[in-house]
């Protein structure tokens, strides 16, 4: 493919839960035609893809994923464009905005003087809408208002994400609790109060919460797969408390155990493996939000001959800022006026201060110790120091170690593998009761193991232990967290790594000089 032809961008992608996922969200991609490197991370829930862009358009990628049962979301926002006065100016807009990188669609509305943009979050923001316009010929017009909307509604995901995890926890252990203290009654004493029936009742009625209300986003995932004809993590757990859980009502006409209540343990453990995923996750997400938080807010510019205070994400290239002793310099430029130390440790790692004079460049979030400076910005926005930086720690989070590849390609085969000895299991129960049952009798010294129970409840709880045994995802899900938290924690402390390949390398290092 050409070079100049070629586009990479990465794509948040929801509805992932085990490494089963990856393998067909990165299937479907690589079937879109022009599309060509594809590599999707579990961990950070996002894609990075290089295609073709006179083949490829964000809507077929977005299109492509979600024919696969999962989610490239999208947003979509409304801009007041000014200056348009005929048909020829929408043409051009919508051109300038289409030919930005995460755009699913924009339409320009001459009538009405606005622009209805549909992109992918965390691919565009407001800035390059602003920028692309107005390299059309044309502005876009911002109220105060507006601008503090946008900010409030900009909450982190990472944090929602993990506050949901926590909550879904408490519930499930809330109404699992009672059902363990229950069932130690029957385990210990051997008494099942105040009666069958009454017990039987209950584990139902306490399992239903932690299953379809707490636990609902894991059958909603597990059938979503079914149903695009494959299965994840997330329908070995479906399918275990879901036939734990009906075992309850046969209870009460069939002569077989209840195991709703284990049903609800099971939904409760999984909840918690959740949770302790998306705090995380959660984790090293803080390091790229300290980093972002390195920058300065506002700028000090000269304009018309007078100095005005605007946002930093205002600043345009050629602009002079005026940044006084003990303040951020707002983006990365060069010094046209004064002299003074800077502090640039958290971009070189140097403790002492730079002396800076005219000619001298300097970088934005450092700080200015000393005298004042006017600096003439030469680069903003995306294409700041900072923001490289940013993007380098992003795009090592989002790689792939080689070890993880060999992971991926085990757990792409490990679902259906256990879906089909689970099955066998079963069958191999109805079919083969005497051999069976001689294994149970020889492990019958285990208190859960009872072989006294009919061979179709013993079917059906080999065929949920095997189902649930195969649950966690550490396989697919532990080598990206890992490089996710290990990449987040060194930019924390000034170390910048700048592929995952890297870290595994590191392994074999032994003197650091």
């Amino acid at each position: 493919m050409s070079e100049r032809s070629e586009q990479q961008v990465t794509l948040p992608v929801r509805g992932m839960t085990c490494a089963s996922c990856v393998a067909h969200v990165e299937k479907a991609l690589q079937g879109v035609e022009g599309v060509g490197d594809v590599n999707v991370n579990l961990a950070t829930e996002k894609a990075s893809v290089r295609f073709r862009t006179d083949a490829v358009k964000m809507r077929d990628l977005v299109t492509a994923v979600g024919e696969t049962g999962y989610e490239i979301p999208t947003e979509t926002t409304t801009l007041s464009i000014g200056g348009m006065t005929c048909a020829s100016c929408v043409a051009h807009v919508e051109r300038a905005l289409n030919a930005l990188p995460g755009i699913v669609e924009a339409n320009v509305n001459l009538a009405t003087e606005k622009a209805r943009v549909t992109f992918v979050p965390g691919t565009v923001d407001l800035t390059d809408f602003e920028k692309a316009v107005a390299g059309a010929g044309y502005e876009v017009l911002k109220t105060p208002q507006e601008a503090a909307a946008r900010e409030e509604a900009q909450e982190d995901e990472a944090v929602r994400k993990m506050r949901q995890a926590r909550f879904r926890v408490r519930v499930a252990w809330a109404f699992t609790a009672p059902i363990v203290l229950w069932m130690l009654v029957e385990m210990l004493l051997g008494i099942v109060w105040p009666n069958e029936r009454i017990y039987n009742l209950g584990m139902i009625l306490l399992a239903l919460p932690v299953l379809f209300w707490v636990g609902r986003r894991t059958y909603k995932s597990g059938l979503t797969a079914v149903f695009h004809g494959h299965a994840n993590m997330d329908t070995l757990i479906a399918l275990g408390t879901g036939v734990s859980l009906l075992t309850g009502p046969a209870s009460f006409f069939f002569p077989m155990a209840n195991y709703a209540g284990v049903s609800a343990m099971i939904m409760a453990f999984h909840l918690t493996g959740r949770y302790v995923e998306e705090t995380a996750k959660g984790r090293a997400s803080q390091a790229i939000r300290k980093l972002l938080e390195l920058g300065a807010k506002t700028a000090r510019v000269v304009r018309s001959g007078e100095e005005i205070e605007i946002p930093v994400e205002a600043v345009q290239p050629g602009d002079v800022m005026v940044v006084r002793p003990g303040e951020k310099i707002p983006t990365d430029g060069v010094v046209v006026e004064g002299e003074s130390a800077v502090d640039e440790s958290m971009a070189t790692g140097e403790s002492m201060p730079v002396n800076k004079r005219e000619g001298d460049e300097v970088i934005g979030a450092t700080v200015n110790q000393e005298g004042l400076l006017k600096v003439r910005a030469t680069r903003v926005g995306r294409d700041t120091f900072l923001a490289q930086v940013i993007k380098l720690v992003e795009e090592a989070q989002g790689s792939k170690v080689p070890i993880q590849e060999f992971a991926d390609r085990v757990t792409g085969v490990f679902v259906p593998a256990v879906m089909a000895i689970a099955a066998l299991t079963f069958v191999a129960w109805l079919l083969l009761p005497g051999p069976m049952g001689s294994l149970v009798g020889a492990g019958s010294f285990l208190p859960w193991v009872n072989p006294n129970l009919g061979v179709v409840t013993l079917a059906i709880v080999s065929m949920v232990s095997v189902l649930v045994i195969a649950c966690p995802c550490a396989l697919g899900l532990a080598t990206p967290t890992a490089l996710m938290v290990g990449s987040g924690m060194g930019a924390e402390h000034g170390i910048l790594i700048r592929s995952g390949e890297a870290i595994q390398a590191m392994r074999d290092v032994r003197v650091v000089v």
